[in-house]
């Protein structure tokens, strides 16, 4: 199969862009363009069929290319389309654990190919008849959309996987005195919230999100999302919703830079220590560091991060090839 050279405007990279109409992370998070899901679908079940797995009863994947339009991808009302993205974000969104809303963190996927990240395609997949009334469920379709991925997966790539787990430090995403300074979202489907925010960046996992003067406003999304899609990114390591809040929320997180040192709990001065002699004289203060996120969550959401241990769950590639012919 033919590989495609895809424009640098359209190229992802692993790091966090929090950038007006669209946001997206394979790297180290979650956000993206995708359509996003009715709360509560990612923790229901799919139908079980005893004959058959959930499967599209059509699926068509192309090379990328510039004609192809815009990157995009999402639910439809009879299908999906993933136009112009990588198949690693197939595999993101595909074995994502049932309780999180969003994808598959992409530092949690272990074996990818150079390939499967450095390749685009375009995906357009139906539903057949038989599964259709269910597609249309709200409540059912994340999780029939995973499973059909998976499906799509084994057929098209000849995909195997396993999963592993190991433990880690993360920080525990807890509730501070006086409690959150935020409120319920006015608005969770994503249509309204489009057409309430036609310059916000839809997301996976729900929500959508907008820069504003003074740092990014988020519309419905859930403690899980936020710690796992964005907090995560900023700390340094993965972070574990412990709030109990259970719901979608409007917030708005401040502009904030947190030095890589301070992230490790190590300032500068820990680790380049000054040896300065006696008759030197004193040096200047140091510049004072950016407020970090340790700082700015408290005072600005009513939450806090405590250092904790947890495990990670991990999707291990044994195998996959590039997609076969149409």
């Amino acid at each position: 199969m033919m590989r495609c050279r895809v424009p640098v405007r359209f190229r992802v990279k692993p790091i966090l862009m929090l950038a007006a109409g669209w946001m997206v992370v394979f790297g180290v998070g979650t956000m993206g363009l995708g359509q996003a899901g009715a709360q509560g679908q990612s923790t229901a079940s799919a139908p079980v069929n005893a004959k058959r797995p959930l499967a599209f009863e059509v699926v068509s994947i192309r090379p990328y290319t510039a004609a192809s339009g815009p990157v995009q991808f999402g639910q439809t009302p009879d299908g999906y389309h993933s136009i112009g993205l990588p198949l690693f974000a197939i595999f993101q969104d595909a074995y994502a654990p049932p309780a999180v809303t969003g994808v598959l963190r992409g530092d949690r996927i272990i074996g990818a190919p150079d390939w499967l990240m450095g390749e685009h395609y375009d995906i357009v997949a139906k539903v057949g008849e038989a599964d259709l009334a269910d597609w249309q469920k709200p409540e059912l379709k994340q999780a029939m959309l995973r499973a059909m991925l998976r499906t799509m997966l084994a057929d098209r790539c000849n995909v195997a996987v396993h999963h592993a787990s190991k433990e880690v430090p993360v920080y525990d995403l807890v509730l501070a005195k006086g409690g959150p300074k935020f409120k319920a979202a006015e608005i969770t489907d994503p249509v309204e919230l489009k057409q309430k925010h036609p310059s916000g960046g839809r997301m996976i996992g729900g929500g959508m999100a907008m820069e504003t003067p003074n740092g990014t406003r988020f519309y419905g999304v859930s403690m899980m999302w936020l710690g796992d899609a964005i907090l995560t990114n900023m700390a340094g390591r993965p972070v574990v919703d412990k709030t109990g809040l259970t719901g979608r929320y409007d917030l708005e997180l401040p502009r904030a830079a947190m030095p890589q040192r301070i992230a490790a709990g190590v300032s500068q001065a820990d680790e380049h220590p000054a040896s300065q002699s006696l008759e030197a004289p004193p040096p200047p203060p140091p510049p004072a560091e950016p407020a970090s996120i340790f700082t700015l969550l408290p005072e600005s959401l009513g939450l806090r991060l405590e250092p904790a241990k947890g495990q990670v769950e991990t999707l291990v590639i044994d195998h996959v090839d590039r997609p076969t012919a149409n």
